[in-house]
């Protein structure tokens, strides 16, 4: 059995902190703001994609869970120093909330450097509509809550306007919608995972 790894890395000076698991293409997590890496080992997440042939990291943001503060300017720009930190080649990144933005920011400014996203209840979408056209043609597997009374479905609905490969689940009923259902969370990412 594989087994679950603290690990660090330094980022532009700063220490962060991630966990580890599985082997294969990169797949990184990234919480909301309420949240941290441990959030997606409680839900089972991490181990269900070390499980589909990935390597599940899961990332503690710039002073958030056991990772240091520093100024990156956003936590997209951090995303990109912490992707050419570690050398990953064209991973795959879900972002929740706060992370759904953040690692929509990242994917639209760099999309050579992303393989496929995971946008989980993102907030802030309308400011990157004009960039989304360059993610069309990549797997986008969006995940709401159909009860979401922080990010509106209509920031689903316009990135599918925009990314005609993305694809639009609706599981548990809350904002954190892997708390409210983790095991149907984890099986839309493992079907995802299977398929690309």
């Amino acid at each position: 059995m594989l087994s679950l790894e603290d690990k660090y890395v330094e980022v532009n000076g700063v220490k962060i902190h991630y966990l580890e698991k599985g082997e294969g293409r990169p797949f990184l997590l990234f919480h909301g703001a309420r949240f941290n890496a441990y959030t997606y080992k409680e839900t089972g997440t991490i181990d269900a994609i070390a499980e589909v042939g990935y390597k599940a990291i899961s990332v503690d943001f710039p002073g958030y869970g056991k990772s240091s503060s520093g100024n990156f300017g956003s936590l997209s720009n951090f995303i990109n120093s912490f992707v050419d930190t570690m050398k990953l080649d064209k991973p795959i990144l879900l972002g929740a909330s706060m992370g759904g933005e953040a690692v929509l920011g990242f994917a639209v400014a760099h999309p050579e450097k992303v393989k496929g996203l995971v946008l989980v209840g993102a907030v802030g979408v309308p400011s990157y509509e004009k960039d989304l056209p360059k993610l069309d043609g990549k797997p986008v597997l969006l995940i709401w809550g159909s009860q979401d009374s922080v990010s509106p479905r209509t920031n689903a609905e316009l990135i599918q306007r925009h990314i005609k490969t993305s694809k639009f689940y609706n599981v548990g009923k809350q904002h954190a919608c892997y708390l409210d259902d983790s095991n149907g969370f984890n099986v839309k990412i493992k079907e995802f995972l299977k398929g690309l």
